[in-house]
């Protein structure tokens, strides 16, 4: 329930990422800016907040970062604007385990690991400890001493084929 949990990288201007309005449904958790969001089901328009463990590959549901805070409420659906998934488009997100990244030799020890979103308090973070096949994240490049306690992440491309 933050906003900005995740976050385009360094150099990416905002409306240059395309956007998409999603319905969320009435009594729907909110969503945040910067939270992942995914579709209820497979096909739906409806969607709602990701979960911990996801993205993963063999899930079709994931359609990106919101853009804004949706505007539902208890007895009212509302709408949603949601940053569309690029190819190659970096985006940065706190670590779930800050002792795992916090020299620039174990970060880049993680770099190519597949992993996924955590929710486990009221903030998105990366699962670093997490390294699955079917991870829909995947860990790249980052300098640790310019962006402490945070990891550079992609989404995987069989993430990306469904949108």
């Amino acid at each position: 329930m933050a906003n900005r949990d995740v976050k385009l990288s360094e150099g990416t201007v905002f409306s240059s990422v395309p956007t998409r309005i999603y319905q969320v449904a009435a009594s729907a958790t909110l969503i945040y800016e910067g939270e992942p969001v995914k579709k209820s089901a497979v096909e739906d328009a409806v969607v709602i907040k990701s979960a911990t463990a996801e993205p993963v590959t063999t899930d079709p549901t994931f359609c990106g970062i919101a853009a804004s805070v949706s505007t539902n409420t208890a007895t009212a659906a509302g709408t949603v604007q949601v940053y569309q998934p690029l190819p190659g488009q970096t985006y940065i997100c706190a670590a779930h385990t800050v002792a795992n990244i916090d020299t620039q030799a174990k970060y880049d020890a993680l770099v190519g690991e597949r992993v996924n979103f955590d929710l486990t308090s009221t903030s998105f973070t990366i699962d670093e400890n997490y390294s699955g096949a079917t991870g829909g994240l995947v860990i790249v490049d980052l300098n640790v001493a310019k962006h402490p306690n945070m990891i550079a992440f992609r989404l995987r491309n069989t993430v990306l084929e469904e949108n």
